[in-house]
C-alpha cells in the first residue's frame, strides 16, 4: 500500500515539474509591448473612425445638393403665374401681348382646334403679335412657352365676328413740294395709318372725323438712303402695308457777298444745281428753264447804288429750294 502511496506521489511532483518547465518558455508580456499594441490598434482605430467622418460628410453634402436643387425647382414651379397677358382688339383684328419674368422662347395659338401656328418669342420678356380673327363664334388657345422648356397655358378667349368686308385699304405715296405726302383711302371708314423711317419709331395718324375714308400727312424725308414702312387700316380690321426704299435729299447750299457793287452768289450741291434765281426789289433774274446740272456754281449780279431787297433762290435736281432774303445799301 505504501509503495502505490509513493508511487502515486511522485507521478504527481513529475507532472508538476513539467508544468513548471512549460511555464519557464512562456514569456509574460511587458509594459512596453501592450504599450506598443494598444498605439497600432488607436492608430486603425483612428483611421477607421476618420473614413466614416469622410463618408458622413459626403453624405451630408449630397443631400445637401439635393435639397437645394429642389428648392430651386421648388421655386421654379412657384413662378408659373408670373406671366401675364393682354388684348387689344380693333375689328377682325386682336393685338395679344405677354409679359412674363423668363425670355419666351415661342408663342403658339390655335382657333378651336385648327391648326397650331408657332411665332418666334425672340428671346424677349415682352412679346407682342397682331391675331386675324375668324368670321363667326371661335375659341383662341395659347400657349407660352420659355427658354426653360416649360410650357404655360394661357386662358382661352372666345371671338365672335361677323362682316361682309375684306377689302384693305390703298396706300399712295406722292411728292408734296420738299416733302413726302402718304396716304390711306378705304370704301368703309378708315381707322388709323402708321409709318417709320428705318428702324425708328412708329407714327400714328388718325382719321379726320371730316373724311373717314381717307387719311392724308406729309412727311419730312431723312437724307440718304432710307426705307419707309407704311401700315394702314381700317375701322374693320382690314390691314394693308407697304415698303419702299427712297433716297433723302438736302436743300443746296449758298453764300451770297457784296464786292463793291456786284452781288456774288456761291452755291453748292451733292447732287447738282438745277437752278438759281436772284429778285432784286421784285424783278427776277434767273438762270432759265434749262437745268445747269453742277454741283457747284458761282453768278454775279451788279447793283445799282440804293437800298436794295434781295432774295436769292438756289434749287438743286431733285426739286429742293434754298432761299434767303438780304438788305443791302449801295453807295
Amino acid at each position: 500500500m505504501n509503495q502505490i502511496l509513493s508511487t502515486n506521489q511522485e507521478s504527481q511532483q513529475q507532472a508538476y515539474r513539467e508544468v513548471r518547465k512549460q511555464m519557464q518558455y512562456t514569456p509574460m508580456p511587458n509594459l512596453e509591448s501592450i504599450k506598443r499594441a494598444n498605439s497600432v490598434s488607436n492608430k486603425a482605430d483612428l483611421a477607421k473612425v476618420i473614413r466614416v467622418f469622410c463618408i458622413i460628410i459626403i453624405i451630408f453634402g449630397l443631400v445637401l445638393i439635393g435639397q437645394s436643387t429642389y428648392a430651386m425647382i421648388a421655386n421654379r414651379e412657384k413662378d408659373k403665374d408670373t406671366i401675364s397677358v393682354s388684348e387689344d382688339r380693333m375689328g377682325k383684328e386682336t393685338k395679344i401681348t405677354v409679359e412674363t419674368n423668363y425670355p419666351i422662347k415661342s408663342f403658339t395659338y390655335k382657333w378651336n382646334d385648327g391648326e397650331p401656328v408657332v411665332v418666334n418669342g425672340d428671346g424677349t420678356i415682352k412679346f407682342e403679335t397682331i391675331i386675324q380673327i375668324p368670321n363667326g363664334n371661335n375659341i383662341l388657345n395659347m400657349t407660352v412657352k420659355d427658354y426653360y422648356g416649360y410650357e404655360h397655358k394661357l386662358h382661352n378667349k372666345q371671338y365672335i365676328y361677323e362682316s361682309t368686308d375684306v377689302n384693305k385699304p390703298t396706300i399712295e405715296i406722292g411728292i408734296s413740294g420738299t416733302k413726302l405726302n402718304i396716304s390711306a383711302t378705304d370704301d368703309v371708314e378708315m381707322s388709323y395709318i402708321t409709318y417709320k423711317w428705318n428702324n425708328d419709331e412708329e407714327i400714328r395718324v388718325d382719321v379726320d372725323k371730316n373724311n373717314k375714308q381717307k387719311i392724308s400727312t406729309d412727311i419730312e424725308v431723312p437724307g440718304g438712303q432710307n426705307k419707309l414702312t407704311i401700315v394702314a387700316a381700317d375701322k374693320e380690321g382690314n390691314r394693308e402695308t407697304r415698303t419702299e426704299n427712297i433716297v433723302g435729299d438736302t436743300k443746296p447750299t449758298f453764300t451770297a457777298s457784296l464786292d463793291g457793287n456786284t452781288l456774288i452768289v456761291s452755291a453748292s450741291d451733292d447732287e447738282g444745281i438745277s437752278k438759281i434765281s436772284i429778285t432784286v426789289d421784285s424783278v427776277v433774274t434767273d438762270s432759265g428753264d434749262t437745268p445747269i446740272n453742277q454741283k457747284e456754281i458761282t453768278a454775279s449780279m451788279t447793283l445799282e447804288s440804293g437800298g436794295h431787297t434781295i432774295e436769292v433762290s438756289v434749287t438743286n435736281v431733285n426739286g429742293l429750294t434754298a432761299k434767303e432774303v438780304y438788305t443791302c445799301e449801295i453807295q
